[in-house]
């Protein structure tokens, strides 16, 4: 008797477990401002335009980015020309180590939207990779020494307060206006 009790105690709270509904996870919010939501969802990452507590309109900036961990998100909203443009950008860290070698590399990337039309009109990427590299002095390797390099590729991005887009590296400046007619950012030309 008491294995049948027992035995229809154990179906009953099984079945109660079974028929619980388990709520979707929601997927985390990276950055908002104003009605504009980025989001890592599906394994895309997605600037969302929010309408209450749904989601209206959606543009993948970056498709199949499942190994993407962004970290310091943020959306700015400016206006250029007339036309109000929205900034993403978001920071990658990743470090690789070896026996001699440890690699810091931050990978930092802004995207630019015009979002009348849903359309990117700018991308930049920004790589700094941190190197601490033990050197060996001698063929034995007896002697050694911890060297550090800096290596840099890509633009610094700046957003100037009038709208217009400053690309900065070692050697090279660069300046880009937005063209309200193509919905692009065009080079500026030189005076």
């Amino acid at each position: 008797m008491k294995k049948v009790v027992f035995f229809s105690l154990f179906c009953f709270i099984s079945l109660v477990n079974a028929q619980k509904k388990k709520a979707p996870a929601a997927s985390p919010v990276l950055a908002k401002v104003e009605n504009l939501v980025l989001e890592l969802k599906g394994g895309n990452l997605q600037l969302v335009q929010m309408e209450g507590t749904k989601a209206k309109e959606t543009v993948v900036i970056q498709a199949n980015a499942t190994a993407l961990k962004p970290v310091d998100c943020k959306i700015i909203p400016f206006t250029a020309s007339g036309n109000k443009l929205y900034a993403v950008s978001w920071t990658e860290k990743k470090t690789v180590t070896t026996t001699d070698k440890t690699e810091e590399i931050t990978t930092i990337t802004h995207a630019i939207y015009e979002w009348a039309s849903k359309k990117q009109v700018f991308f930049n990427t920004q790589v700094t990779n941190n190197i601490t590299e033990k050197v060996y002095l001698d063929r034995n390797k007896n002697a050694s020494e911890t060297q550090m390099r800096v290596r840099r590729e890509g633009y610094e991005l700046v957003i100037n307060p009038d709208g217009t887009l400053t690309q900065k590296n070692k050697t090279t400046t660069l300046t880009w206006t937005f063209d309200a007619t193509s919905k692009a950012m065009v080079q500026a030309k030189k005076k």
